[in-house]
């Protein structure tokens, strides 16, 4: 081979060499792309809807979904999108709204709400008195015999306890007004009054024979429960009246049986 031809026949070599390296690198790429997991796509709006109820909060407590909430007298309005038909924000704008959460104790609710004012109707209580509030339902056998701890918004503010026995009724329509006894603080805080558009929270504890209501977070009212309301058995729920709020009712997360005896 001459000296001419020889450099020739070094690139073509070369050439070749760095041909076959740069095929190898292919195949290499593909293999490993073809190996990779494939993306998973996001879960779509129905897969969310089913999904379990909603996580508990650092106290223990979970919202209501639409389900578990057994309204009584009035109408709540689901917030959610429509396919979430089964959530935990609702809002009422009529003047009467009764509800309660079967299977709870009845010793532990909270009610975390957003007082947009009266209602455009207003509907004056059995007793014939005009008032705006929102509260707590505790230990509710049902609409004649339980236990009220009431956040009152108008004509004055505050929180008032009662105790409703009717022993021998079981519809509201039955004992209507009767049977009320107000239960005496044996601590109690004075409460500033609402703006419309402010969010508060309100709760209520029943621990052996002592009811304790908080407002935001701080202890507001304390007192020794009548001792015919210690046989109480029944559920949480929550009451308003003339009041239009947005809320959330939260419950202990375990449910348990409704029986103190």
């Amino acid at each position: 081979m001459s000296d001419a031809r020889q450099p020739r026949w070094v690139a073509l070599g070369t050439s070749g060499i760095l041909m076959l390296w740069a095929g190898s690198l292919l195949l290499s790429h593909g293999a490993c792309s073809g190996a990779r997991k494939p993306m998973e796509s996001a879960p779509s709006s129905s897969a969310r809807a089913l999904r379990a109820d909603p996580p508990p909060t650092k106290d223990g407590l979970v919202p209501v979904t639409r389900q578990r909430l057994h309204v009584t007298q009035g109408q709540v309005v689901n917030l959610q999108e429509e396919e979430q038909q089964d959530g935990t924000h609702f809002a009422i704008d009529g003047p009467r709204q009764r509800a309660v959460v079967p299977e709870t104790t009845g010793d532990d609710v909270e009610l975390r709400f957003t007082w947009l004012g009266a209602t455009d109707e207003v509907v004056p209580l059995a007793s014939g008195q005009h008032r705006e509030q929102v509260g707590l339902k505790l230990r509710a056998r049902d609409g004649c015999n339980l236990i009220y701890a009431m956040w009152r918004i108008a004509p004055s503010a505050g929180i008032v306890v009662q105790f409703k026995s009717n022993p021998d009724d079981r519809e509201s329509g039955e004992c209507g007004n009767s049977g009320y006894t107000t239960v005496r603080p044996r601590f109690m805080e004075p409460l500033e009054r609402l703006s419309p558009g402010e969010s508060h929270v309100l709760r209520a504890r029943i621990d052996a024979n002592v009811l304790t209501v908080y407002a935001d977070g701080q202890r507001v009212w304390e007192g020794l429960l009548p001792a015919d309301a210690l046989g109480l058995e029944g559920p949480v729920g929550m009451r308003t009246d003339n009041a239009r709020v947005r809320f959330e009712l939260l419950v202990p997360q375990a449910a348990g049986p409704t029986s103190h005896l």
